[in-house]
């Protein structure tokens, strides 16, 4: 390969610069090709059928130009979106449980929230499309991890509920018996 060869094509960051050895090229090794390849061949194209016609609208529906996506794909994407939306609410749900004291409750929605997540995060790595909402999906996953760890482990005394006579002598919330 030669180092001092010109750099072609575009630099992107998911691509690799690639250099291309050329060379000068004399009159006698110039080929001309026949005039019927150089005309342009004109597939059909029922979008742009229409657009020809003077009396039709002057814009076309992207929709109608690109091809549809294959099924399994849409598929894919609506279910990494039901999973994103279902990991939001119960992660919404564990706080709630935690929050009215029911332990148990919040513990299961947390783990059911960050399984979901992942789930999000799993589905919208699958397709192209899904990948769209991949950010969505790994910050949900992120907020129900975050959400189970703190349930988890938040003390057992917590969501105990004693009566005032259970509660050790050197606390300040004990009642004091009325005189």
């Amino acid at each position: 390969m030669d180092d001092e060869a010109p750099i072609t094509g575009h630099t992107t960051a998911l691509r690799r610069i690639k250099y291309v050895s050329s060379h000068e090229v004399r009159d006698g090794q110039i080929q001309l090709h026949p005039q019927e390849l150089e005309q342009q061949v004109f597939l059909p194209n029922p979008a742009m059928e229409e657009l020809r016609d003077p009396d039709a609208a002057p814009a076309a529906l992207p929709t109608e130009i690109v091809p549809q996506r294959p099924r399994r794909h849409r598929i894919r994407y609506r279910l990494a979106q039901l999973a994103t939306t279902a990991t939001l609410f119960a992660t919404a749900a564990a706080v709630v449980a935690a929050a009215l004291a029911d332990r148990r409750m919040a513990d299961i929605v947390s783990i059911i929230a960050l399984v979901s997540g992942f789930l999000a995060v799993y589905l919208s790595l699958r397709s192209r499309m899904a990948s769209r909402i991949l950010g969505y999906a790994i910050a949900t996953c992120a907020l129900a991890a975050l959400t189970a760890a703190i349930v988890l482990t938040l003390p057992r005394h917590w969501f105990e509920d004693r009566h005032p006579e259970e509660l050790p002598p050197a606390a300040d919330v004990r009642p004091r018996p009325q005189q």
